[in-house]
Parts: structure tokens; sequence; C-alpha cells
């Protein structure tokens, strides 16, 4: 292989370069204070503390030594003081010598190091890589030797042995953080390891054949079906790894060249205004990487740039991490003056037409009044009965929230995943039919609806009811989820049934709730939604109390809109004002359906039969 110098990996020389520029804004001066203090603090507790009963707590033993390696590295490098430098070959010897690098053998009982190769392995071969990489050239000879076979016995070898003969599905995932953290860890540690190590150029041929579809499989507008919380995850470790191979080769990656691989650096942008996570799915939280300002400066994009630097500064007073070493890499990755915004507008309404997930907002990427939804199939990993659920933000808070999985435990990725509360129906912002919700493995597609002074989805959602004894659940279930006038929103839900049953919607938030005799508040820190109903047959509105699955967490709130008795046809209305009052009215003609509000937001609107806008 014909490599750089080192270091030649996602961190180059002249992001060291950086460590000895003066901090010019106060982000920048906390990320280097941040680093100082943490650095002396791993020099005086070598301890990684963590519950040993924790779900993978390998993985999370993995990132805290990520965290300290890179944080005493950054530390080195500006200072030059070696007890840093010996207190990084302390760490190194410890995570070299830890039996077990995976959660998963660990429970089985087998130490042999080829037993697998999972994400803790991809992790702990990125640390690997990156100190390595950068230290290369300050250590002596027995030093390096002893580093470069732990590196070849531990990581390259057991990931040429899972990965040649029968590879695991991660490896050529298209759908899979998996394939970017394994991947991408193994190949980051063949480029810096380059001709010291005889298994590398194998291991680079493979990593590159592997991730090729985690990047081409992405859908043209750079949606990712995982969620917000593990694109960051994955895409982490991809983009690291891209970007380490150009700078390790010279030569531009094809994959970074691909219209999707710039597109994906909005996707969790528009889930995550004011750094709230609005997506669906398991890992429902986002916080800005420095990854992410890295790939945004590679491809030329000073809008994600200006944003992803302005979502840092909402983070102020930055707190210690301990699962990514974001400060270290800030110092290196981030531009010490003052960022600076192009100041254009994003779009205020989106649907990403692969992944089926929208947004519609009073204004981007900074909204006042913001909701997300979900449409799409729910046949994939990390997804939850979630079709026709939303999230609505107003300002920085969740006021209207799917309530998201606190924490993993075994039943999480077991056969019964799906009877968990959180991953259920039953916490959902959706539509109940005859008391049950969206059927598993159903889909529904969303589309884009726009009229005078509102926007918003449609989901023709028959099918996601599923099937009793004689049929289907529903003969019809429609949903539409309106933003009126950029400052209120409207769901309008309607139900044809085969025979008489039953119909409810429902609103989940964590926020107090008030009920009052024909409307409810929701009261949030700082701002408050006021709910109003309106039905076509008689129904009523009753509080529901969540049922945890952590005993930690506290239950959420749940406003029921449900029929008083069985119905044949029926349409529920609730219009959601944020920081004022409002009503509904909802009159059912001979030609559709007649809705209007009055309040704060006064409308009329008018729909056909099937909410036919």
């Amino acid at each position: 292989m014909n490599l750089a110098s080192p270091p030649r990996l996602f961190f180059t020389p002249n992001h060291y370069s950086r460590l000895n520029a003066v901090p010019g804004t106060p982000l920048m001066q906390q990320a280097s204070d941040l680093v100082s203090r943490m650095a002396n603090q791993f020099l005086n507790d070598s301890r990684i503390v963590l519950d040993e009963g924790s779900h993978n707590w390998h993985l999370l033993r993995a990132r805290q030594m990520q965290v300290r390696l890179m944080t005493l590295l950054v530390e080195w490098k500006r200072t030059g003081q070696v007890r840093y430098f010996e207190s990084i070959l302390a760490d190194l010897k410890r995570l070299v010598e830890w039996e077990y690098w995976s959660w998963i053998t660990w429970r089985t009982g087998n130490p042999e190091p080829k037993a697998i190769f999972d994400l803790s392995y991809g992790e702990n071969s990125a640390t690997l890589a990156l100190v390595f990489d950068a230290l290369r050239n300050d250590l002596d000879e027995a030093t390096r030797s002893w580093l470069v076979e732990a590196a070849c016995v531990r990581a390259l070898q057991p990931y040429l042995h899972v990965t040649r003969e029968t590879p695991p599905g991660w490896y050529r995932g298209i759908h899979s953080n998996w394939n970017a953290v394994c991947n991408g860890g193994a190949g980051m540690l063949a480029l810096a390891m380059g001709d010291l190590c005889p298994e590398a150029p194998e291991v680079l041929q493979r990593v590159e054949y592997g991730i090729r579809p985690f990047f081409e499989g992405l859908d043209a507008d750079g949606s990712w079906p995982e969620g917000v919380g593990y694109w960051n995850y994955g895409m982490r470790y991809g983009f690291m790894y891209l970007l380490s191979h150009e700078t390790a080769t010279g030569q531009i990656h094809p994959l970074l060249e691909l219209p999707a691989t710039a597109a994906t650096l909005r996707f969790p942008l528009d889930f995550s205004p004011h750094n709230v996570a609005c997506g669906f799915g398991d890992s429902n939280g986002f916080s800005p990487q420095p990854f992410h300002l890295a790939a945004a400066q590679r491809l030329g994009m000073e809008e994600v740039v200006a944003e992803v630097m302005q979502r840092f500064t909402l983070k102020l007073p930055l707190q210690q991490s301990t699962n990514w070493p974001q400060e270290a890499e800030l110092l290196l990755l981030a531009l010490h003056g003052a960022s600076q915004s192009d100041g254009k507008p994003w779009p205020t309404v989106g649907l990403y037409k692969e992944l089926q997930w929208g947004y519609v907002a009073d204004r981007m990427p900074k909204s006042n009044l913001y909701v997300s939804v979900r449409g799409g199939s729910i046949d994939a990993p990390h997804t939850h009965r979630d079709l026709l659920s939303f999230n609505c933000l107003v300002g920085d808070e969740k006021l209207i929230e799917n309530i998201p999985v606190d924490g993993y435990i075994d039943t999480t990725f077991s056969a019964r995943r799906e009877e968990l509360y959180e991953v259920s129906p039953l916490s959902k912002n959706s539509i109940f039919v005859n008391g049950v919700g969206i059927a598993e493995k159903s889909a529904a597609s969303a589309s884009l609806i726009e009229g005078e002074d509102y926007t918003g989805f449609y989901f023709d959602a028959t099918k996601t009811m599923g099937t009793m004894r004689d049929g289907d659940n529903a003969a019809y279930c429609g949903r539409a989820i309106l933003l009126l006038d950029k400052r209120a929103v409207l769901i309008v839900d309607q139900v044809e049934l085969a025979h008489a049953g039953l119909m409810e919607s429902r609103l989940h938030t964590f926020c107090d709730i008030e009920f009052r005799d024909e409307d409810v508040l929701v009261q949030g820190r700082k701002n408050r939604l006021h709910i109003s109903f309106a039905s076509t047959q008689p129904a009523l509105v009753k509080r529901g109390m969540g049922l945890p699955t952590n005993p930690k967490r506290s239950p959420d709130n749940i406003i029921r809109h449900l029929n008083t008795g069985k119905i044949f046809r029926m349409t529920l209305c609730q219009l959601l004002v944020p920081n004022g009052t409002g009503s509904v009215a909802l009159q059912e003609t001979a030609t559709g359906l007649q809705i209007e509000t009055s309040g704060d937001v006064p409308f009329k609107l008018a729909c056909g039969p099937r909410l036919q806008f």
C-alpha cells in the first residue's frame, strides 16, 4: 500500500496544528477548559465506572476509553507534557488486555478474539487507529511493535476471520449502523497500521467491499430508516473512515462523491430543530458531533457547517461527555473564530419520499412551531409501531411526543420486543380501531397536501389497522395533519367500519396537563399548548397514564379522544394552538366535511369524503 506519512487518518497534521490556536469563541474556550480538566481528572483516576449489569456494558466501556484516550491525546499534543503520554500508554495497555471486547461473547463465556467482530470491536479498532496514528512517530520500537501485534491479534485477524467465509449480516448491510461502525473501525486501523501489519491490505480490500452498500444504499434524499440517533452513530464511523481513506491515500473516495452522501448531512438536522430530536424509532436523540462538521466542510456544504456550529452553541455550557470525545474533537475540527451563518432560510415543509418521514414548520431551521410525521414501513430494525404518529415542538419544547425507549434490556431486541410499552402502539400519538393500533410490519404512505394558508400530510392507513376474523379491521382509516397559517396544528382522523366498533386518537406528553370542561392545556417549562376537540359522533376526552418499562421513569400523560358508543363511521378532530386558545367545530355533509376553527387561529376548511383535500 502506498500511504501518506502518519498521522494519515481522520485527524490530519493540519487539525493538530489547530490546537495551538487561541480560542476565539465561548464555545471553543469552554471546550479547551473542559479538555484540560478532563485530562487531569483522568490522570488522577484511572477507573472506568459503569454498571456491569447494564445492556452491552462492554460497548459502554469502549466508549469511555475512547473519551479518555482522545482527551489525553489532545492534551499531550498541545502541552507536550510527558505525564499525559504515559497515561495514554497505560490506557492502551488496559484496552488491549481486556479479556473480552464483546458483551456477546462475554455472556457465552468465549474469550477467543476471533469468536466475533461486533460494535465493540469496531469502536475499539477506531480508538486504537486514531491514537496509534497520532503517536506512531513518538513511540519507541518495542512499544510500536507491541501495539501492532495487539492490533493484528485483537482486531484485524478477527475481522478477516468473521468476514471471509460466511460474513455476518452487518458486513454488507444497507441500512445497518453495524456496517459503518465495524467496517469503518477495522478500515481505519488497517490504514493506520499500513505496511506494519501483513493483514492490513486484505482488511482494506474487504472493508471497501463491505461498506459500499451502506453509502450506495442511501436514499437519494439522504434519509436514514434507523432514525437520527443511529444516523449519528453509524455515520460517525462511516465518515471517519472515508475521510481517513482520502487523507491516507491522497485520492478522492468515490463514496464521498455520491449525491446522497451529501444529502444525508441535512437529514438529522431537519428532524431535530433546536437540537430536540423529533424522529422516530429506538434511538430518538440527537446531539451534533464534530464529524458532522468535518464531513460538511469536505463536501462544501456551508449551510450545514454554519448550522452544526450553531447547534454546538446551544449546548453551552458544555458538559463532560462519556459517550464520545466531543470536546477533544471540537478542538481539532472546529474553527476557532466565530461561525457565520449564510442566513438563508431552510424549507419549511419536507417529505423524505423513500423513508416517508415528513415535517412542517413555521420557519426552519429555528422553528417556533414544528411538527414531524411518520409514514413509511415499520418492517425494519429499530422501528416502532408508530405509523401515523407525530411530534409537536413549540419553541425548543416537545409538548406532544411519541414515548421513546428508555434504555435497552434483553427483550428490546428479542422476539417479544413489540410487547414493550415504548415499542407498541400504546405509547404512540396515533389512531386505534376496536382497541388496537398499528399492525406489525405494516406501511403507510404520506402525501403532501397544501391549500390556502395550510400545509400538511395525509395518510391512507386502512391496511395498517390489520385484520380480524372476517376481514379488515377498518374499511377505511385516514389521517390528516395540517399546519394552519403557521400558527396551529389540526389533526383530522376518520374511520369507516364494516361492523359497528370503536375509534380513538391518542396524544402523549411528559408535560403537566390540565383537563377542563371542553379542552386540555399542556404546560411546558416555557410554552403551553391549548387543545380543543370535535367529532361527528358523540365522543369524550379522557386522561390516561403510561406504563413505562424503566421503573425510574415517570409515566407519560395520555390524552384520549374516543367515541362513547359503537359507530360505523366517525371523524375526530384535535386543534393544537401554541401559547394561545382556539376551538374547532366539525360538520359532516353530503359532500364531505366542514371544519371551522375559531379563537386565535380562525380558519375554514372543507374536504371531500375520506379526507380528500
